[in-house]
């Protein structure tokens, strides 16, 4: 929670929820002698180039000529057998490079501004800042003339012949395409994955690799810092691959744009969403085939037959099916007429991350750590044990259940794996940081900047109270240009996605119409008791001036208070108006406090960081 002195800023400049803590915020570093040296702290994987080992061939396509193909491989995981890719370069010329990036940017940055673009991951369910350009093989509406003439030709003439050429597959067609970035403060990593849905898949690099440190990478195991290589791309370049390739992209600095394009084996699977290439592979018992074909049924909500093909994976021991059945049976998805089981779950989980599934150790050992109430008994030691070992495989995930665990227990360490998960882009670990940041925690300096950088990476990739945060600072003009309405746009946010302040200071923008939104007392109310259901005090003290203007809306905002304690949380305004329509001179009143005789008031117009009482009430009202 902020400190009480800044009560009377947040007064004036209707000050909102954010936070917890305690501490003020300031601009400069301030660092102890034995404080942390931050840009120190974490090693991450390293860069190393993949080497390709055979010379390169000469290939045409589109009735191109010229261009060359690079062919390499890792191993399969999970299944016997080399994954193969390619890397063609001096198929795109300059000009459609420039073409495709400028007309995919303006789209994109145009969703972004309107809220859009944030649509979550399959991988991970992170805000994936993309943006479709075609889907179900049908190009998309969003797509402006230039970036609709420079791709669909593109597609067309050279893609699409390029593919059916290299896998031998003249029916293939292109089912979705979509750009997207990888820029500070926003995505940084995909973690390594398998394209289950996708029979081809074309990654289309779209700037110089000086722009950035990292990329796409591939990785033939589930160890990261060992086996991990990245493929160097040149702008223009294009990396090829099917649905059996380990990759995954890790942007450790800079700024990386692409263009992804995933094909199907027919038309008609592109339309209907179906994977039929895995058919071909499930009578030879392709723990793998009868994992993706699981997939496919998934996605066409066919859940009955898509559990038998998902139990023979599992029986097969294939990690990833195991880890998916979990999920299934931890909470099943909607409507797929699934039961619940916690012991077939853990089991699940259990199996998986003997086998070294980074994903099952992480999500298995997450549980352990926190346990969960008639599910799950706690066990720290199993659950931190767990957690060592998908974060030495670059989870992130891991990292923040991890540090979370070992700052809890005073142990410094953590604050290295939460910045790690925050080198990811991990929501939760750029708000934990953000906090210790701001409140100077487990020898970190107190510095505004910093905790302002990390809050808005949280916020951009949906983190509800960091929204709520950001709303507040916002507001207050703290580090960053005052801005009311974009404070009750990030609140509106905070709101929908379930962060109790954030609610309730959503409720008090509509209550008094402050950032241009319009006053709407019954919405208001109910988000004041959404605010208050989940625990937060300040709604709860709050929640008779919510009635009150529900039901006396003219004007709701300003009834008698029936109490001192209400009569306390009146703000200045307010109370003067009060004051007036009693008929009480407002010269003769002021507010009696440990430096003096001030005017009265000083609550905000919103809910400061943290759940704790409003800062500066005014103590005892009297004449002068």
């Amino acid at each position: 929670m902020m400190e009480a002195g800044m009560a009377s800023s947040a007064s004036r400049d209707g000050g909102y929820a954010a936070g917890e803590g305690k501490g003020k915020l300031r601009g400069s570093t301030v660092s102890a002698a034995d404080s942390w040296t931050i840009d120190q702290l974490v090693a991450a994987v390293p860069v190393r180039p993949y080497i390709f080992s055979e010379p390169p061939r000469s290939v045409s396509t589109g009735g191109r000529c010229g261009a060359v193909e690079y062919r390499g491989s890792v191993p399969k995981l999970y299944m016997q057998g080399e994954a193969r890719f390619s890397v063609f370069k001096g198929i795109f010329t300059d000009n459609e490079v420039a073409q495709l990036l400028s007309g995919c940017s303006q789209v994109l940055s145009e969703e972004i501004r309107n809220g859009r673009g944030r649509d979550p991951d399959p991988v991970d369910g992170h805000p994936s800042f993309a943006v479709k350009l075609a889907d179900m093989g049908l190009f998309s509406e969003t797509m402006s003339s230039t970036s609709s003439s420079a791709l669909r030709p593109l597609v067309e003439t050279v893609l699409l012949p390029l593919v059916r050429q290299h896998y031998d597959s003249p029916t293939a067609a292109l089912s979705s395409a979509f750009f997207r970035r990888f820029v500070p403060e926003e995505r940084r990593f995909i973690a390594p994955h398998h394209e289950h849905g996708a029979f081809a898949v074309v990654v289309v690099s779209l700037q110089e690799p000086a722009t950035s440190t990292g990329g796409l990478f591939v990785q033939g195991s589930e160890k990261a810092f060992l086996d991990r290589r990245f493929v160097q791309l040149e702008r223009g370049d294009l990396c090829m691959f099917q649905y059996d390739l380990h990759h995954g992209t890790d942007v450790q600095d800079g700024f990386r744009y692409e263009l992804v394009l995933h094909f199907k084996d027919s038309a008609e699977a592109a339309l209907d969403g179906t994977c039929p290439w895995y058919r071909t592979h499930v009578d030879k018992d392709n723990e793998s085939a009868l994992y993706g074909l699981a997939l496919s049924l998934a996605s066409a909500k066919d859940f009955r037959r898509a559990k038998a093909f998902l139990d023979k994976a599992c029986d097969g021991d294939h990690p990833e099916a195991m880890f998916t059945a979990a999920e299934w049976f931890w909470e099943p998805p909607a409507g797929s007429g699934l039961q619940e089981s916690t012991h077939a779950a853990l089991s699940l989980w259990q199996r998986a991350a003997e086998l070294g599934h980074s994903r099952s150790q992480s999500r298995y050992g997450g549980l352990l750590v926190q346990g969960v109430h008639g599910r799950i008994q706690q066990d720290v030691v199993e659950g931190k044990r767990l957690l060592r070992l998908a974060f030495e495989q670059d989870d992130p995930d891991a990292g923040f259940f991890l540090g979370q665990r070992l700052l809890q227990e005073g142990d410094r360490d953590g604050a290295t794996k939460l910045l790690a998960a925050c080198l990811k882009g991990h929501p939760r670990a750029c708000f934990q940081v953000a906090e210790m940041y701001r409140e100077g925690q487990h020898k970190f300096p107190k510095d505004l900047q910093q905790s302002l950088r990390y809050t808005k990476w949280a916020a951009h990739q949906g983190d509800a109270q960091a929204l709520s945060n950001l709303g507040h600072l916002l507001v207050n003009g703290m580090g960053v240009v005052k801005d009311e309405a974009k404070a009750v746009r990030l609140f509106r946010h905070a709101a929908q996605r379930g962060a109790a302040e954030g609610m309730l200071n959503y409720g008090l923008a509509l209550l008094r119409g402050s950032g241009g939104v319009k006053v709407d007392y019954q919405e208001a109310l109910k988000w004041a008791q959404k605010s208050a259901a989940m625990g937060h005090s300040l709604a709860h003290q709050q929640l008779s001036m919510f009635f009150n203007a529900a039901k006396n809306p003219n004007p709701p905002a300003r009834c008698v208070p029936s109490s001192m304690e209400e009569l306390r949380t009146l703000g200045v305004r307010d109370l003067r108006d009060l004051l007036r329509s009693e008929g009480c001179p407002v010269a003769q009143f002021g507010v009696r406090c440990k430096d003096g005789l001030k005017v009265a008031g000083y609550r905000p117009l919103y809910v400061q960081f943290g759940q704790g009482a409003v800062c500066g009430l005014p103590s005892t009202l009297e004449p002068r």
